[in-house]
């Protein structure tokens, strides 16, 4: 999968997480659900579906702290 072929929800959740990071930095799903304007359900199927795509376009940050917001998510170094 390539980040110039993605579309929808995908799409919008890569949007999403791309300007956080430009912004306040790694996103919460919650955050990313927010700003893709998705509902959480919706915005983790995208989260999963681009986390789990090859080359994988998200990852989850390493260590980003123990709290109830869950992981955070980063756009993954593009090849």
């Amino acid at each position: 999968m390539r980040v110039e072929d993605l579309s929808g929800e995908d799409a919008a959740v890569y949007r999403a997480v791309a300007e956080a990071e430009v912004g306040v930095g790694a996103p919460h799903l919650q955050d990313i659900a927010r700003a893709a304007g998705l509902d959480l359900e919706r915005a983790r199927a995208a989260v999963h579906r681009l986390w789990h795509s090859e080359p994988k376009i998200l990852h989850e940050v390493p260590g980003a702290g123990p709290t109830d917001l869950g992981p955070t998510y980063e756009l993954a170094p593009r090849t």
